[in-house]
């Protein structure tokens, strides 16, 4: 990267492999990318592409093969135990899924209250006046709502909740894996809104995994395009929905619902599946549903390029050649 900023978070060379011999699937093979403080890096790509894999991989849920994840400078590979569970302090994940990932059990008030409690950072008044602070600020009342149960609230409020205890232990990485997918186009608005008014108050990073490009592009800084466990395309959000330099991209946008029927980008159709993560093809992973293709791209792997400051490809024949 040509940014002269030092990353909060470095991901070299990342890889996820499950099974073994035959069996093997590559889900993640081989991801670098960097997010700096105070921005927002969305991952977009098809189902099954790895972003959400990639986003527990960080987390250290499911456990990486290989490569390196640091924070701030501090590796995240090779912890255990209990500085394992310090370390993922500072970088909490909201996930799909907004109403299975609450304890449908729990108070609403406790669920919040539960990294507080577990750490014992605050305790009493302290910790109850927190947990009223946090619920407020994601639109839940806490007089009102404090003592009702998950099970009682809509899949939004459930993902207002999971954002209000995300925060409580104020931390600097928030992964957001596809955190509005399972809602409505209205609800989606106002959770993202509030995502952005609180990444402002409280200076939060943002990783935006998500399969949805018109709403990475309104809330991303930055967006990296992936396919079959790799990286095609990183760059400036407007850059890359503007003039996509990978085929893959083009292809994504033109997929993307547009209020004009009669745009050009609507012509842009994707033939074919993806292909088996068991047996990637060689070379360039896409050149199977690829339309400029050669011989090059089945016996050489492209490697990244950077055809403008910040946006990167790997092609061997991009769309857009834009050089510094």
């Amino acid at each position: 990267m040509s940014d002269s900023r030092q990353p909060l978070l470095k991901v070299r060379d990342l890889k996820v492999t499950f099974g073994k011999g035959r069996h093997e699937v590559s889900a993640v093979a081989g991801v670098s990318f960097d997010i700096y403080p105070g921005e927002t890096l969305g991952l977009v790509g098809e189902s099954g592409c790895g972003k959400s894999t990639t986003g527990k991989a960080l987390m250290r849920i499911i456990e990486p093969s290989s490569g390196s994840i640091e924070l701030e400078g501090s590796s995240l590979i090779g912890r255990k135990g209990k500085a394992l569970r310090n370390f993922r302090t500072h970088m909490q994940m909201i996930f799909q899924d907004p109403i299975s990932s609450l304890n449908p059990r729990r108070r609403v008030k406790d669920i919040v209250a539960e990294p507080l409690d577990c750490w014992k950072t605050v305790s009493g008044n302290e910790r109850d006046v927190l947990v009223s602070d946090l619920l407020s600020k994601v639109g839940i009342d806490p007089k009102v709502y404090g003592n009702r149960y998950a099970r009682q609230f809509s899949g939004g409020q459930c993902q207002r909740i999971s954002i209000a205890r995300s925060l409580a232990m104020r931390p600097k990485l928030l992964i957001c894996d596809e955190m509005v997918s399972a809602l409505d186009v209205s609800v989606q608005a106002q959770i993202l809104n509030l995502l952005e008014d609180l990444k402002s108050e409280y200076g939060l990073t943002l990783l935006f995994i998500a399969h949805d490009l018109a709403v990475v592009k309104n809330v991303s800084d930055r967006v990296a395009v992936m396919y079959l466990g790799k990286i095609c395309e990183i760059g400036p959000s407007d850059a890359l929905y503007e003039a996509p330099a990978h085929p893959y991209t083009k292809f994504l946008l033109g997929a993307a619902l547009e209020a004009d029927p009669d745009s050009p980008m609507h012509n842009q159709v994707l033939e074919g599946e993806p292909p088996s993560p068991l047996n990637p093809p060689s070379g360039c992973r896409f050149r199977t549903r690829c339309p400029n293709a050669t011989d090059k791209c089945a016996s050489e792997e492209p490697q990244p390029q950077e055809l403008a400051e910040g946006h990167f490809v790997s092609c061997h024949y991009p769309l857009t050649i834009q050089k510094k």
